[in-house]
């Protein structure tokens, strides 16, 4: 009997590249739709609307024109950042504690004129090395990221403030996006995920709202989750291989953290904690692991030593400064209400609306939530099969999570009882981790892990589609900030959007018809993803997904 061949110039070899190519192809289409979506967030957020994003600009400002690092207590806002506040309207809750500042709702009250006048005023504001009378509580910071923005800021100091903001957040936004997709890409092959859990991975982790609402204003946050993401690959990778190599990678990563945010201390300990089982266990030497240890104490060692001279603490957070230490936060962990704080901590860092704090729907956040539990459970359940970098994922999000209660004590202590948790952007730096291990928790589940994954999907998608839509384009426009049923959408972007047009203009930073632009693209590319990564998911065997 004749053996048939394949016609080599029809279909069998182009449908193997084809299939080989694909989930690269749908990794650069992820790529370029954060990256997309991360501009867009940076152009539409008007001036300070990103979480006490004056201060942390403050800080930028400062370090360029004196030289000098901050000190919490001792330096002073800019002049021209204090007077901002006259011409650039703000949130109700900003507002509150600074009287001088306009209201959004009072904003869109006033006249095309007034409206006009305000927006050439703020952009006529001088950079000059003059401080005013308000204290910078944002000067406790490590000052890595606020030293790379303020070389950028140093070249254009002569352009308007908002011209210099929005650049700002264009670099850092799309800087940490960039370091966090490679970082995310770097874990789920060290966790061995398939090329469709890592492209349904990343593409969940690039729908959140609030991962944009973090990274995408002046602050230090962007670099902080960036490094986050490329340290926990790195040591994740360490405990699979512990050469040298990966030892000072990991240090490096670690060192620079430490130079970013002070909440890398605690990432600073599980590296210590992996590093000494290690050793207990014979699988790498001490003169390796001392190597990495020389590196970050020679690097972020100076830092902290300051810390200890100026505030007389190690972290040299505000709390601290101000005599909240371990006993006062402990002591305030009995009055907290620990499921409320939970769950409002839980869906904040899904969703907030920026320094207006408004919410997403309750219902959409609370399913999203169901669906990582279960994914994380079916992860948890396949314990014989847990490898020692899941566990140095899982490590990491308890082990920052018992420093996220932590910081709730704290907080609570220092303001009272009237905050009772943590900031949620704080939490930006579990997404990875819990989006990672929840995937692979859906990629071993034979029954049910398919259809899982492929409704978080589909829900993650049409949260980010209606954080453009239905949320942030009409709440900057002036529209009603209550939700808006179909319908009411519907007409208010048919009748009223044009209308409100150049309203975005004067209190965004980018101008409408770019946002609206951009809005058209990242719905395309959000729609384009999402359908590659499902069919991706869908016409894979459950065990390969």
């Amino acid at each position: 009997m004749p053996v048939l061949k394949p016609d080599l110039a029809s279909n069998p070899l182009p449908t193997r590249c084809w299939s080989s190519l694909r989930p690269v192809w749908i990794r650069k289409v992820i790529l370029m739709f954060a990256i997309v979506n991360a501009c867009l967030f940076s152009g539409l957020l008007p001036l300070w609307e990103g979480f006490d994003e004056a201060f942390h600009y403050a800080y930028v400002e400062t370090v360029w024109q004196t030289h000098r690092l901050p000190v919490l207590g001792r330096t002073f806002i800019p002049n021209d950042v204090s007077r901002s506040f006259q011409f650039a309207p703000v949130s109700y809750i900003v507002q509150r504690w600074t009287p001088q500042a306009t209201s959004y709702d009072a904003w869109f009250a006033l006249t095309q004129a007034e409206k006009e006048e305000r927006r050439n005023e703020l952009n006529l504001l001088p950079a000059k090395p003059e401080n005013s009378s308000r204290p910078n509580y944002e000067a406790h910071h490590p000052p890595l990221a606020y030293i790379v923005l303020a070389l950028l800021d140093w070249l254009m100091s002569k352009a308007p403030i908002t011209v210099r903001v929005l650049t700002l957040r264009l670099f850092a936004a799309v800087s940490s996006t960039v370091l966090l997709y490679l970082g995310a890409t770097a874990l789920c092959r060290t966790l061995q995920m398939s090329e469709r859990s890592t492209n349904a991975a990343l593409f969940t982790i690039f729908c959140s709202e609030m991962l944009y609402a973090t990274v995408a204003h002046v602050a230090n946050d962007w670099l902080a989750v960036g490094l986050s993401a490329l340290f926990l690959a790195s040591l994740a990778s360490f405990v699979t291989r512990p050469d040298q190599r990966s030892a000072l990678r990991t240090a490096l990563w670690l060192a620079a953290g430490l130079l970013t945010k002070a909440y890398f201390l605690v990432f600073a300990l599980l590296a210590f904690a992996a590093a000494a089982i290690l050793i207990w266990r014979r699988r790498t030497r001490v003169k390796t692991v001392l190597a990495g240890g020389v590196l970050v104490l020679a690097l972020a060692g100076p830092w902290y030593t300051r810390n200890v001279v100026l505030y007389k603490n190690v972290s040299g957070t505000h709390e601290e400064f101000d005599g909240i230490g371990i006993k006062q936060a402990l002591a305030a962990a009995p009055r907290i209400n620990w499921v409320a704080t939970t769950g409002f901590l839980a869906r904040g860092s899904l969703w907030t609306g920026n320094n207006s704090f408004t919410s997403f729907s309750r219902s959409t956040l609370n399913i999203v939530l169901v669906l990582l539990f279960l994914a994380l459970t079916a992860w948890a359940l396949g314990r014989q099969v847990i490898q020692p970098a899941e566990q140095i994922a899982f490590a990491a999000i308890a082990l920052f999570s018992v420093a996220v209660a932590y910081a709730s004590c704290a907080s609570f202590a220092h303001t009272n009882g009237e905050v009772a948790g943590a900031s949620p952007w704080y939490t930006q730096v579990l997404l990875l981790p819990v989006i990672a291990l929840a995937y692979l928790g859906m990629s071993r589940w034979k029954r049910f892990g398919l259809v899982l994954s492929i409704c978080a999907v589909a829900i993650w998608t049409w949260v980010l589609i209606a954080t453009w839509t239905v949320k942030l384009f009409p709440m900057y426009s002036g529209a009603d900030a209550s939700p808006m049923r179909m319908h009411d959408l519907w007409n208010w972007y048919v009748h009223n959007a044009a209308a409100h047009m150049h309203d975005l203009s004067l209190l965004a930073l980018a101008p409408a018809p770019l946002l609206y632009a951009g809005l058209f693209v990242s719905l395309a590319l959000t729609i384009l993803a999402s359908t590659a990564v499902i069919r991706g998911l869908a016409s894979s065997p459950n065990r390969d997904m």
